[in-house]
This record gives C-alpha cells, structure tokens and sequence, in this order.
C-alpha cells in the first residue's frame, strides 16, 4: 500500500461536490503549494490529497467551499455583466455591448469551472504518489517467499485486476449520477446509494480500518529500523516513543498546516528509495540459489502485491480532479503499468542482491553508512507521513460521534463524549500498541493485504457494478469477471487471512519477514 496521498495540487471541484451530504466519507480539496506526497504510504493512503468529510451537522469541507466561492463568484460576474449590459441598452441603445458581455460572463464561468482542476501531468503524478507505498519496501521480501518470476506474475495480475475494479468504481459512479444521484464524492456515498445506510457504513469502517493498517505499519517500519541501528534501545521504548510528538502532529485541523512535514518526507522519501536501488547493485557477492517459482507462498505474494497497490479510496476524488474526464481510464492505465513495472524491478533487484537473506523491510538488509543514511531517511518519511495518513480517520470517527451530540458548546461533555483531541491521542496510543504486539512488518503487511485490502480493492467495486448495471447491459465477459473477482476476493480474503493470522504466530522466521520458507 501506497505512499498514500493526501494533499492533491489542483484538486478538482466539480458540480457534484458543492453540495452537503450525509455521508461521512473521504473527500478531495485543493491545496496551494504544490502535490505532495508525505512520503511512504497507501493505499490506502494518501500524501496530496486532503480529505475532509461531509457530516450530518451540515458541515462544508474545504472542497465544497472552493467549489461554491467558484460557483457565487462566476454567478456574481454573470449577473454583472448582465446588468452592465442592461445599463449600456439603456443608454446608448447599441446591442453589441450585450453580445460583448455575455461573452465575457460565459468566459468567467468557462474559466471557474476548470481553473481548480488538474492537467493530465498533474493526475499522472498525483496517482503516482498515492500508490507508491511502504509495500514496495517489502516486495524484495515478498518475491524471496515466492520466487521472482512467479511475485512478478501474480503482482501483475493483481494490478491488471485492480486498475479493472477501480474503473468499475468510476462506471458507477457515472451511472449513478445520470440516474439523478448526487453528492457522490467518495466511496462510501456510491456505497450508501447501492447498498444502503449499511452500506456506506461498512465501507466506510473498512477505509478507517484499511488506514489505521498504514499508519502502524510505519510505526513498525521505524521501531526494525531503529533497532537495527540500535539494537540496545528497547522496542516498547521505540514504540511509546513516538506517541508524545505524533499526538502533537495529529490535532492538526487542516492538512495545509502538515505541508511543511510533507515536503520534508518527500526528500527523505526520494533519497532512501534512491540509495536502496542503488546499494542493491553493490550486494550482487553471495551463493544462493535464486528460486523462480514458490507456489507454496502464492498467496503470501498476493497479499504483498494487493496491499502494495490499494489506493481505490482515492480513485474517485483523482477522477473528479482530472480536467478532461474522459481520458482518465486511459491514464490510469498507463500510470498503474509502469508502478508495477517498478514494484516487478524493485523486488527482483532487492531479492538478487540479498538471495535467502533478503529481509522485510528491505532497508534491514543495508549496512554501513549508506545503510544508515537509508533507514534514518525512510523512518523519517514514514514518521512525517503518519499524522497525514490519520487525517481521513480523524474527519469519519468524529463526524460519526458529533451527529450523536446534540448542539451547543457544551453537548459533547454533556453526554460524556471523548473530545476530538482525547480521540485522536488514543487513536496513536492504539496504532502503537499494535505495532508492539505485531512487531513483524512483512507479516503485518499480508494481514492487511488479505483482509480490508481485498474487499476494498475488488470485492466491493465488482459487486456495487453487478449491482448497479443489468446483466443484460454488461457484455458476458464484464459479467463473468466481475463474478469471478468477487468470489476470488472472498475466498482468497479468507484463505489469506487465515494464513497471515497463522503466520504471526510462528517464531520459526527470526529474519523480519512474513510468510512461511
């Protein structure tokens, strides 16, 4: 799962957006300064895109006001230039001054509507960044369990079905909005429409669930990572840690306020993958056999590739980001063929280059002072990246508690409700509690994968399709598919989970992984 994103340069706000809704889900908005990406994250995920949540109190997000300042201030230009025009056939009679400033009204609405959504460039980047994530970090690891030609193959499925389960989303979502459907910004409102109250909320709880999986996986990056520079320090020390300065970063109320971390994980971010790359070449000295196939460990390789390329939360808002619609299937496409293309050279290189010792992380694998400087820039990325990560929990938890409270100031106290900054500090407390108890990051990344990872990324998508389109619409092969990705999803889901839960308990594997040899 991905370097997800949170804070998206140019994010789209479309008519659909400017509207309230009931629905507490992840939401788009644009930000000044740039796409960021907080550094090594899903899914999933997130750096870039700064979620926000419609909720039951009438609350406008970032992204709704943007949309409805645009939406008064073309309507403000409009009825100008109309009366302007009103007043110069009044008093010189001359009509041309009409045609001239209807013109300029239809410009100003022309230039309103597009002026906060992004080029085809800025959407290539702004997925790119979403879906890169803490996963590829493990895929060396990943590919030593199953065999680098048999991870390579099984990721490239898994993204070929993925980029297919996303579309369906997007077809969706299109359907449903010709039908008269509207505030249908993120998944969860596609979900509340096909499947009801429940609906929403269960894919809701699995996007809160999927991300809480992301955020603790870089607490358990940055505990193996400090512990192999300093193997003295203690993992509860690491772990307890970081909670103090993240409780801190997590009270933010605006994602514009963590730009300056984001930017900083960026770097760090850049410059570990860059150096892992690099000393992967310089390892190349060792006698393992390379194995090219592991079927035992399919699904281990699965699970990795699945959590590695989670990013379906944010498919809709990069969709209605994007200036010519139209041509987003087509970039999707291109975009997610070269990440696997990368995540395919990434995990076969780590695995060459460390053979049976080939660790998950990968960075466990570095030595010496490039190795250092890996794992410090990595831990930072990860660290700078949390608080972002958080941030879509944060918006759907408490939207969820405040539509309970009645209003007033003091209503939350009154009914014994925990206040935003209590919730959020025992959000951290708990995802650092996990990371303690699950130290193993390869392990946790399979547990992830195999479980929210996979009804988000397939399950759901080709069931909201089936559910939402006739058969008789779809041609036979749409339908097939659909029907084999969602008992695959289930049954993998299952036999997956079973396997990783299993896997968390076996102490055989000392090296930092998961899976079983």
């Amino acid at each position: 799962m991905t370097m997800s994103s949170i804070m998206m340069t140019g994010g789209g706000a479309t008519e659909e957006h400017a509207s309230n809704s009931s629905s507490n889900d992840i939401e788009l908005s644009s930000l000044p300064g740039g796409c960021n990406d907080g550094g090594i994250g899903n899914g999933n995920g997130i750096n870039g895109i700064n979620n926000s949540i419609n909720n039951n109190n009438n609350n406008n997000d970032a992204l709704e006001g943007v949309a409805l300042m645009d939406s008064n201030n073309s309507s403000n230009n409009s009825n100008s230039n109309n009366n302007n025009n009103n007043n110069e056939m009044d008093k010189n009679g001359e009509n041309h001054h009409d045609h001239d400033n209807n013109n300029n009204s239809n410009s100003n609405n022309s230039n309103s509507s597009t002026d906060h959504l992004s080029s085809n460039t800025q959407v290539a980047f702004n997925i790119i960044i979403s879906f890169v994530g803490a996963g590829l970090l493990g895929m060396p690891y990943a590919f030593r369990q199953s065999g680098w030609m048999l991870g390579s193959i099984a990721l490239s499925i898994v993204s070929a079905a993925n980029v297919y389960s996303m579309l369906n989303l997007v077809v969706v979502r299109q359907r449903l909005q010709e039908e008269g459907h509207k505030d249908l910004i993120g998944y969860g409102d596609v979900g509340r429409v096909v499947m009801g109250t429940r609906g929403e909320t269960v894919v809701n709880a699995c996007l809160v669930i999927s991300q809480l999986g992301f955020a603790t996986a870089y607490i358990i990056f940055i505990v193996a990572n400090v512990a192999s520079l300093h193997p003295e320090i203690p993992s509860v020390a690491v772990c307890f840690g970081c909670i103090p300065i993240l409780s801190v970063l997590v009270q933010a109320k605006e994602m514009k306020t963590l730009s300056p971390f984001s930017l900083l994980a960026d770097v760090a971010n850049l410059a570990g993958l860059s150096a892992v790359l690099f000393q992967d070449y310089e390892h190349y000295q060792h006698n393992d056999d390379i194995h090219t196939f592991e079927w035992k460990n399919l699904y281990y390789v699965i699970a990795i590739s699945v959590y590695s390329l989670e990013g379906v939360g944010l498919i809709l808002p990069l969709e209605s980001s994007c200036q010519n619609r139209n041509s987003f299937p087509s970039l999707l496409k291109s975009v997610i063929f070269g990440i696997t293309i990368l995540c395919c050279l990434f995990g076969t290189a780590g695995y060459l280059a460390f053979g049976d010792q080939t660790m998950a992380p990968i960075t466990l694998n570095l030595s010496h002072a490039g190795g250092e400087f890996v794992k410090i820039a990595l831990a930072l990325a990860l660290y700078f990246t949390y608080p972002i990560m958080m941030f879509p929990i944060h918006s759907v938890l408490e939207g969820r508690l405040s539509s309970t409270t009645t209003s007033g100031p003091n209503a939350r106290r009154m009914l014994g409700m925990p206040t935003p900054v209590i919730i959020r500090t025992l959000l951290v407390v708990l995802t650092a509690i996990i990371a303690y108890v699950i130290p193993d990051f390869g392990k946790f990344l399979s547990l992830v994968g195999s479980s929210i990872c996979t009804l988000l990324g397939f399950v759901f998508p080709c069931y909201f399709h089936l559910a939402t389109f006739d058969l008789e619409e779809l041609p036979w092969w749409q339908s097939l598919l659909d029907i084999l990705l969602i008992i695959g999803g289930v049954v993998f889901g299952i036999i997956g989970t079973f396997h990783s839960f299993i896997d968390l308990f076996d102490t055989d594997d000392n090296d930092g992984g998961g899976g079983g040899d």
